[in-house]
């Protein structure tokens, strides 16, 4: 295998359309428009080559099918679906396939675009992934997977290999989705296409393989969620749901063994979020929830989980509209309005002249007769009585003085504001009047302040 070249090849060079014996395109060999720079990889179809156009240095990829596949009609038409089925999706979060030709020897090839980054394997296999960053993961993966189904394709082999994250220079990578090889037309394939290759083996990936798959049934779009839930599982855990040394012991716990607990080989997964991905390898299809209730909770997960560690706003996912996070309980609230000084001293001050008036007319001393109803006979005349929150002051009596915290220049005293008699008791007949105030005075020869 050759390395990828990062040189733009200009139009005036040589191009080479020979294919080596291993049937390998070498750089420099002209494949439609572009010119391959070197492999990238390779799958189960087949190649992929790293490709730049000579005039305007666009890059690509170039995915060539296998020589032994290409005398295989069923393989070819599923080669030409697989470009036909991610045309229709047409998803930001899908890779996007944009030519596609025949070679010299007669092999199928597309183009599609070119993506520089990792695969969700490699990520995994250079150390655990963070939980924020697993669900953003997933929840992206959910988007891809529901356009497709909302276009008849099921992709059927969803696994970490076929999930890329595209690296961003500022911010987090952007989620593609790739590889709809095997994927099934709902409705629209030919009997027999949808299950076997030509050697007879199933379609798909033993580890992520659904029971209906693995059976060899008809499956639809609940078979992608049964293989997210695998994916999840293995995000969250570092392990697969269920390891085995082989494909067959591999499918045969997919179809027999009970459900694992994430939760259990990794104690920091959320109960929440455990029960959620027992739900998705539910080996009942009619189970399983669908992916709008599967993104709704990983959505509900990340809102939480971000706002645990930073107290911050969820960032939204590249390429996705914003997400409006759950309130955060460590969200600063705003400052209360200036007045509401004002309104606790109105309460303040009505609740005070409420107890001195009960103190005044509800607990008469032991020497004064009880006259609820009888106003004390007084030997002045008595003001009259106030029509209004904002009396008029009146002339003060001599024997009474009022503090200096007394604030009368409004009409009402301040809360804290009390009152004291300096005058001696009285005889309940020769009772000095009380004068009105914003709060009752206390009856003369009480020497204490006034209650508030």
């Amino acid at each position: 295998m050759h390395p990828p070249h990062a040189m733009i090849h200009s139009s005036a060079m040589v191009l080479r359309t020979d294919i080596v014996d291993d049937d390998e395109l070498v750089p420099g060999t002209a494949v439609g428009e572009y010119i391959v720079d070197g492999p990238l990889g390779e799958g189960g179809m087949g190649t992929v080559y790293a490709a730049t156009h000579p005039v305007i240095a666009k890059r690509a990829a170039i995915k060539v099918l296998h020589p032994a596949l290409s005398v295989n009609r069923e393989a070819v038409e599923r080669f030409v679906q697989e470009a036909r089925a991610v045309n229709q999706i047409n998803h930001p979060n899908i890779v996007d396939i944009f030519a596609f030709g025949t070679l010299t020897d007669g092999r199928s090839y597309f183009v599609m675009e070119r993506l520089h980054g990792e695969t969700l394997r490699e990520r995994m296999a250079r150390g655990p992934v963070p939980l924020l960053e697993a669900l953003a993961v997933l929840e992206t993966i959910t988007l891809a997977l529901e356009a497709a189904h909302e276009r008849g394709v099921v992709h059927r082999d969803l696994k970490p290999d076929n999930i890329y994250l595209v690296a961003l220079k500022h911010g987090p990578p952007v989620v593609k989705l790739l590889d709809f090889g095997i994927a099934k037309l709902v409705g629209g394939e030919r009997p027999g296409l949808a299950h076997r290759t030509r050697t007879g083996n199933l379609l798909g990936t033993p580890a992520y393989m659904s029971p209906e798959q693995a059976r060899g049934q008809d499956v639809d779009h609940r078979t992608d969620i049964y293989a997210l839930g695998a994916l999840a599982f293995e995000l969250v855990t570092g392990q697969l749901p269920y390891p085995a040394d082989n494909g067959a012991d591999m499918i045969a716990k997919h179809l027999h063994a009970p459900v694992p607990s994430a939760e259990a080989i990794n104690s920091t997964v959320p109960a929440a979020l455990d029960h959620l991905i027992r739900r998705m390898l539910d080996k009942d299809a009619g189970h399983r929830p669908t992916l709008a209730e599967v993104r709704a909770h990983l959505h509900g997960y990340r809102d939480v989980t971000f706002a645990g560690i930073t107290g911050a706003s969820l960032p939204a996912l590249p390429g996705q509209p914003m997400t409006t996070p759950l309130p955060s309980s460590s969200a600063a609230r705003p400052p209360l309005p200036g007045w509401w000084k004002i309104g606790a001293a109105v309460v303040l001050v009505a609740i005070a002249a409420g107890v001195a008036f009960v103190a005044l007319r509800g607990d008469p001393s032991a020497d004064e007769p009880t006259q609820p109803s009888v106003r004390p006979v007084s030997t002045q005349p008595a003001p009259k009585p106030a029509v209004d929150a904002h009396p008029m002051p009146t002339p003060e009596p001599k024997a009474t003085a009022v503090n200096a915290d007394t604030d009368t220049s409004a009409g009402s005293a301040r809360p804290d504001a009390g009152v004291h008699v300096d005058a001696k008791p009285a005889k309940p007949t020769t009772a000095r009047p009380i004068k009105p105030a914003s709060k009752p005075k206390k009856p003369p020869g009480d020497d204490d302040d006034a209650p508030m």
